[in-house]
């Protein structure tokens, strides 16, 4: 039981970590190509909040899909 709650908190310090990061690379990387959000801070603000709440969503329904699943 011990080494399953030690693999849960790290999965989750690293996804909090982890997913912003992401984000905000993919939407700095996707602004340097296009040149359309890079130059906005509010754009880029605005998008990584979204795409964030967007992935705990996903993560969220993940999770109850495979609490309700045998």
């Amino acid at each position: 039981m011990s080494a399953s709650v030690k693999n849960f908190i790290l999965t989750e310090i690293i996804y909090i970590i982890g997913a912003p990061t992401i984000i905000m690379l993919g939407i700095v990387a996707y602004g340097i190509l296009f040149d359309y959000w890079y130059k906005d801070i509010y754009n880029i603000a605005l998008a990584s909040i979204l795409l964030y709440l967007l992935s705990i969503v996903i993560r969220f329904l993940i999770w109850a899909l495979h609490k309700i699943s045998p």
